[in-house]
C-alpha cells in the first residue's frame, strides 16, 4: 500500500535531527534552573507583594502534586526531561498550548516528585494580551482595583505561595510553593555538593603533595 506524507516515518538521521532540535527548544528554557538558582528563588522573600486570600495553584493544582497527578488533571505533556543541570531527583513537565490566540509554554517542576513550581510563558504578546491576562489574575485572586500593572507584580497567600507576573522577553506566570520541603532537600543538596568538593579539593592538595 502507498504511503501516504502525513504517515511517512522519518530515517533516522532526520528524526535524530528533528528530536535534538525539539530538546534544544525546551531546554533553551532550563539553563538557569540550576541548584542554586532554584534555592534562591524558593528562599526569596518580597516584602511588597499582594496578600491574596484566594490559594496560589496553577489550572488548580495543589504544590506538592505528583507528576502522576498533574498529568492525571490535564494530559500528557508535550515534553519532559529529569536529572537536569546539578539538581537531584528533578523533573520538569512542559505543556505547549496557545491562550488568547498566542503560543503559550507552560512547564510543572518536581523535586522528589514534590511539585514545587510552575511557569507560564507567553512566547509571543501584545500589550493587550498583558492588560487581559492581568485583568484575569486580579479578578481570580480577587485583587482590588488599585492594584496596578508593573514591569514585575507579586501576589502571595495565607500559605505563603508566591505568584509573579512579570514582562520580559516573554510575558511570563511564575507560580513557586510557599512550603520548606523541596527548600530543605535543596539545602541538603548544596551541603552535600561543599562536603564533596572539599574533600576533592584536600585530595587534589595531597596528591600534589606526594608528587612534589
Amino acid at each position: 500500500m502507498r504511503q501516504t506524507y502525513q504517515y511517512r516515518i522519518l530515517p533516522y538521521n532526520r528524526y535524530s535531527s528533528f528530536y535534538q532540535e525539539r530538546e534544544s527548544f525546551y531546554r533553551s528554557f532550563i539553563n538557569q534552573y540550576y541548584l542554586d538558582f532554584a534555592h534562591n528563588m524558593l528562599s526569596q522573600e518580597h516584602t511588597e507583594a499582594y496578600l491574596t486570600k484566594t490559594l496560589i495553584a496553577p489550572q488548580d493544582i495543589q504544590f506538592g502534586a505528583s507528576p502522576r497527578r498533574v498529568i492525571w488533571n490535564i494530559g500528557m505533556p508535550s515534553f519532559q526531561v529529569k536529572n537536569i543541570n546539578d539538581i537531584q531527583e528533578h523533573k520538569i513537565l512542559f505543556y505547549r498550548t496557545k491562550l488568547l490566540h498566542q503560543k503559550v509554554l507552560i512547564q510543572f517542576h518536581f523535586i522528589n516528585s514534590f511539585f514545587y513550581y510552575s511557569q507560564l510563558s507567553f512566547l509571543s504578546f501584545t500589550e493587550k494580551t498583558n492588560n487581559i491576562l492581568f485583568d484575569s489574575i486580579r479578578s481570580k485572586y480577587e485583587c482590588p482595583a488599585t492594584l496596578k500593572e508593573q514591569d514585575k507584580t507579586y501576589m502571595t497567600d495565607i500559605c505563603g505561595n508566591k505568584l509573579i507576573i512579570e514582562k520580559g522577553v516573554y510575558l511570563t506566570v511564575s507560580y513557586i510553593t510557599g512550603d520548606n520541603y523541596p527548600r530543605l532537600l535543596m539545602e541538603q543538596q548544596i551541603k552535600e555538593r561543599r562536603e564533596y568538593v572539599s574533600k576533592a579539593d584536600h585530595y587534589e592538595i595531597d596528591r600534589l603533595s606526594k608528587v612534589l
